[in-house]
């Protein structure tokens, strides 16, 4: 009884979320209980609220060491490796957990966001409506289910689920947030944002929410708007459909000339409109709050990087200074692996990234270098920096 006493203490202070005062009491449970599976999950959820994501991840594989039985230990791990954007290592994780307990909506709505995720919408919808069957007013089902619907084009029945969702807790964040993301993906910005704000309202701590305020804010802007409209849809297509659309629009450039402005706002869109619109969300009275610490810092090296090519460039043009023209246009190509390696969430490819775009910049310095002293070679040197750019985005677009 008193071990029970003392495991619910630490789940009440999870609720309350007091996640390092829940940190301290499992960690002093654990002492006199080190081999107790559910005391190592508590800790893991307790780590995680503190974003000390791998070692919340090293006690979720301990709490699985001792109980391999244990559906909730996978559970748990499943949410620690899908933080740390380790889509196909949580998949597996939360496969097992259904497998120990198939009969949890928990477990389904997870594996549904993890399906969701990676733009498998009919995976998705039948992991939300298997935890429904399970428990019909399940609201993370429902609300997921809603979204899986809106992209498939089936609004009338998305809107149904929501309400339906809302009927049976109205103040539950993640259902107003669901409402917003829906409303979002139809263009209607400041729909959207009346919803994530209500939802933040709710649970200020949210980052479902307040990533979909940020992406409300940015859709304010028409361009950013019809940009993120066209890779909501091209979500729906398979990822090797997705792959030949963006070949397709580039051989059709190269034989229709008039259609290359378009691909090519397509294709910096793609690379620049996160980080752009994020930069001018600073001169928003809410878009600067809302905005990460991360969002902020990489807005930071995007406009410092962005201003310096710029002034480069314009002095080198201006004043007929063919170095300070070479610079200039380094700079801007060094854009792409700057927000290419922002953007990586995996660590290896976060690190390959960067060692391509330290590949770029020494290619670059040396073009400038070799360009202020007269030497020859700076044409190849130049010519390289810029194939090496185009690879660059070549294979980091496509692995996108």
């Amino acid at each position: 009884m008193d071990s029970y006493q003392s495991i619910s203490r630490v789940q009440l202070l999870l609720q309350h979320k007091r996640p390092q005062e829940a940190e301290q009491e499992a960690r002093r449970q654990l002492r006199d209980d080190p081999d107790n599976s559910f005391l190592h999950c508590l800790l893991a959820l307790a780590l995680m609220e503190l974003t000390q994501l791998p070692e919340a991840q090293a006690e979720a594989q301990q709490a699985i060491h001792l109980d391999p039985e244990s559906s909730f230990a996978f559970y748990v791990l499943s949410a620690t490796l899908q933080r740390q954007h380790e889509l196909p290592a949580a998949l597996e994780a939360i496969e097992q957990a259904l497998a120990l307990d198939p009969e949890d909506a928990d477990y389904q709505h997870v594996l549904g966001q993890l399906r969701f995720q990676q733009g498998q919408l009919h995976a998705a919808l039948r992991a939300a409506e298997a935890g429904l069957q399970t428990d019909p007013t399940h609201v993370d089902c429902l609300g997921l289910r809603a979204r899986c619907l809106a992209r498939l084009g089936r609004r009338d029945e998305a809107s149904a689920d929501l309400d339906e969702a809302l009927r049976h807790s109205p103040s539950d964040a993640g259902t107003h947030a669901d409402l917003g993301w829906v409303a979002l993906e139809r263009g209607r910005a400041k729909q959207a944002a009346g919803h994530f704000r209500e939802a933040l309202r709710l649970n200020p701590t949210s980052d479902y929410a307040r990533e979909g305020l940020v992406s409300a804010l940015k859709a304010r802007f028409w361009l950013y708007n019809g940009f993120y409209r066209f890779m909501v849809w091209t979500q729906t297509l398979s990822p090797g459909t997705r792959q030949g659309l963006f070949i397709g629009l580039f051989l059709l450039s190269r034989v229709v000339p008039g259609l290359l402005p378009l691909y090519l706002v397509l294709v910096y869109m793609s690379w620049f409109a996160e980080p752009l619109f994020n930069s001018l969300l600073r001169f928003n009275r809410y878009g600067r709050f809302a905005l990460s610490e991360a969002d902020t810092r990489y807005s930071n090296q995007f406009l410092a990087l962005l201003l310096s090519a710029l002034t480069l460039l314009g002095a080198g043009h201006y004043g007929h200074l063919s170095p300070l023209t070479t610079a200039g246009i380094v700079g801007l190509g060094l854009l792409f692996p700057l927000v290419g390696t922002q953007r990586q969430w995996h660590p290896k490819r976060r690190q390959q990234s960067k060692w391509f775009g330290w590949g770029l910049a020494a290619a670059g310095v040396l073009a400038i270098c070799f360009d202020a002293l007269a030497l020859p070679g700076e044409g190849p040197l130049f010519l390289t920096f810029l194939g090496g750019t185009l690879v660059y985005v070549w294979v980091m677009g496509l692995r996108g």
